[in-house]
């Protein structure tokens, strides 16, 4: 029969209180750990949403309205092949979550995309001019983007305040003119 003398109980009792906070600590720290942490999940740092339309990226979509029920399309797109944009159709979703009304955009022209060269839609003679009941800043628009090659594809696309200082010097081109 094994005696436990008192000096190898405390002695076992001296390191349980590190051990455990020891552990607690590392479990703190590893928490964080894993495949699905912050760091690997992409993030736009932008107010628009991003869209990939077989070879067509296009990056930060919005529509920014100065006034409601107009505004205009914004974005970057980018293709490595010859392709354009040749139509857009949306709604606009109410606050409740409902459909609101159909918008109208109108296209100076087809908008090409070529080469892997970056096309702002904010540029002239570039700009897509919206008009619908219902646009205004705070919303969303059900948007659907049409391209002549990658076909079309449809997103929920925030309608942002052009008033704010960092779309105050945007402003569309007068010379829009066809409908789409």
């Amino acid at each position: 029969m094994a005696v436990i003398s008192r000096r190898n109980r405390r002695t076992g009792r001296r390191w349980l209180a590190p051990g455990l906070a020891l552990t607690f600590v590392l479990g703190l720290v590893l928490s964080a750990c894993g495949f699905n942490a912050q760091t690997n999940l992409p993030y736009t740092p932008a107010d628009g949403v991003n869209l990939d339309v077989g070879s067509v990226h296009v990056r930060n979509l919005m529509i920014l309205s100065r006034t409601d029920g107009e505004g205009f399309l914004s974005a970057s797109m980018s293709s490595p092949d010859q392709d354009a944009l040749v139509g857009a159709s949306g709604t606009v979703i109410k606050p409740d979550g409902s459909n609101g009304g159909e918008l109208t955009f109108t296209f100076p022209k087809p908008v090409a995309l070529a080469n892997g060269t970056a096309v702002v839609l904010t540029d002239s003679p570039a700009f897509v001019t919206v008009k619908g009941e219902g646009l205004t800043p705070g919303n969303t628009v059900d948007l659907t983007l049409e391209f002549s090659s990658a076909g079309q594809s449809t997103l929920q696309v925030p309608v942002v305040d052009a008033n704010h200082p960092a779309y105050v010097t945007v402003s569309p081109s007068p010379s829009a003119s066809s409908s789409s």
